[in-house]
């Protein structure tokens, strides 16, 4: 019997309009980079790299993890419907990130020379991280701006936004790299970060939010919570920066810089390409969790709803990335990267257990307890390192691959309890039974893959299974006249 589809259909809806987009922006990045690649060469490619580093890092930072925070208040406040309020709680919002992104600003210029000489070893691009500062000022503020748009669930405008910045960068950097080469870098990181505000600022726009003029005390003690908990996820965030520093420091002083290319390719592929299913699913079910977080039974059911689709969508693509491993590596490096492949299916047989445990994460962040959080990741890091360090006299860089898997299945149950705990979350009996068959059949694809790696049709045929179980259970909550309802209401 079909359950009542309307939420899946919204959770598969909403993952398929952002993740369509994210699938777009990397295509569109792909022919970036390889133009790029052919006018600039590899110290142009090297030089764009590390200042994008320097970009990434002065946007975690000033964002001070608002753009996660954040997400959550606006979404609780636009779920009771006063607009005033929610008028009151975007621009204190808006504030708190016009002044971060002045703060990162002038940090940008005032360090340009140390960052410099931290990064190239002397002070001939003080003056490009300077300049730089203008592009970390946008990005800072279309993040803020992007957030604002997540948490009133405006998908489909937030995946406009993401195509239509992307491609409109294309079109106006490539020609700045084609007139002044490597001397137009800096230039084409200024004018893409502002075509991508110009693309979040129209969207913004259109949702007619008035601007509330704040007091100061407000704007700090309205937001010391929405701060709070964005700290924490900065830090998080940090241990996971210095804890992959390690691992990648560690195999490069033992083993060699080759070796730490065979664990940079493996930890690329599952957490860019896995990742970016959970990031799609991510962009409309924070938000909708936050709304009912006070709701215990509504957010059993949610969470539920949500397993049960990222199972679906998962479980396929984890038993292709580990019977084809080798040619996954193959496509996307070359077959010079065929050793990675047993770090690969460690790591994707790891990931398996992150995307059962992801949507109980979240309960964690919408609840504000951002300590616990901090613990969990804390707790995910120490396992790794401690496994991979003592799992490597025996098994070599493999052992980076098998720490992964270890840390999981620690991480798992310790969600799953904090869950139970603070929500009182149970799985049903359908995401449980859902999650004991694909486990089996992920555990056979490993077997397969790790003990048969030539058997073709072997692997094929377990692919197939997945995929005839993953079509049956969407079958329960999805079908063809759904489709067609959703390219209907689109005409």
């Amino acid at each position: 019997m079909k359950k009542d589809n309307t939420s899946y259909n919204q959770i598969l809806k909403s993952t398929t309009i952002f993740g369509g987009s994210q699938v777009i922006t990397i295509l569109i990045g792909l022919i970036r980079t390889k133009i790029i690649a052919v006018l600039l060469g590899t110290m142009g490619i090297g030089l764009i790299g590390i200042l994008q580093s320097v970009i990434d890092i002065m946007r975690s930072t000033y964002s001070l993890g608002m753009d996660t925070s954040g997400v959550k208040e606006i979404a609780m406040t636009s779920a009771k419907g006063d607009k005033t309020t929610l008028e009151r709680t975007v621009s204190r919002f808006n504030l708190w990130f016009r002044t971060t992104a002045l703060l990162a600003l002038l940090t940008c210029i005032v360090l340009g020379y140390p960052i410099s000489n931290w990064a190239f070893g002397n002070g001939e691009y003080a003056l490009h991280i300077a300049l730089l500062s203008v592009c970390v000022f946008f990005v800072v503020i279309t993040t803020g701006r992007s957030s604002i748009l997540q948490g009133l669930r405006k998908i489909p405008e937030m995946a406009k936004t993401t195509i239509l910045g992307s491609f409109i960068s294309l079109i106006f950097t490539i020609p700045i790299y084609f007139i002044w080469g490597i001397d137009g870098i800096v230039p084409a990181f200024v004018v893409s970060s502002f075509i991508s505000f110009l693309c979040v600022e129209y969207y913004y726009r259109k949702q007619h939010l008035k601007k509330v003029k704040i007091p100061l005390k407000e704007v700090f003690s309205g937001g010391m919570d929405t701060l709070k908990l964005g700290i924490y996820i900065v830090v998080s965030g940090l241990v996971g920066t210095v804890s992959m520093f390690l691992i990648r420091a560690f195999i490069t002083k033992n083993i060699g810089v080759e070796a730490t290319g065979l664990f940079q390719a493996s930890w690329a592929i599952t957490s860019v390409y896995l990742g970016l299913i959970l990031r799609s699913m991510g962009s409309d079910f924070f938000p909708r969790l936050s709304a009912i977080i006070e709701n215990k039974t509504e957010v059993k059911k949610l969470v539920n709803e949500q397993s049960y689709i990222v199972l679906l969508i998962a479980t396929p693509i984890i038993v292709g990335m580990l019977v084809f491993s080798g040619l996954v590596l193959k496509l996307l490096y070359s077959s010079e990267f065929l050793n990675a492949a047993t770090i690969l299916q460690w790591q994707v047989l790891g990931t398996f257990l992150k995307v059962m445990s992801w949507p109980v994460a979240f309960i964690m962040l919408a609840k504000n307890k951002g300590l616990m959080f901090l613990i969990t990741e804390v707790a995910f890091y120490v396992v790794y390192l401690l496994s991979a360090y003592f799992l490597y006299p025996q098994y070599g860089v493999d052992a980076s691959g098998i720490g992964y898997f270890i840390a999981y299945v620690v991480y798992f149950p310790f969600v799953f309890w904090i869950g139970m705990q603070i929500a009182g979350f149970r799985w049903n009996k359908d995401v449980m039974m859902m999650a004991l068959i694909n486990l089996a059949l992920i555990c056979f694809a490993f077997h397969t893959a790790y003990y048969y790696p030539d058997s073709l049709l072997l692997g094929i045929s377990v692919l197939c299974i997945s995929l005839a179980y993953t079509y049956y259970n969407l079958r329960k909550v999805f079908s063809i006249d759904d489709l067609k309802n959703w390219f209907r209401k689109k005409e």
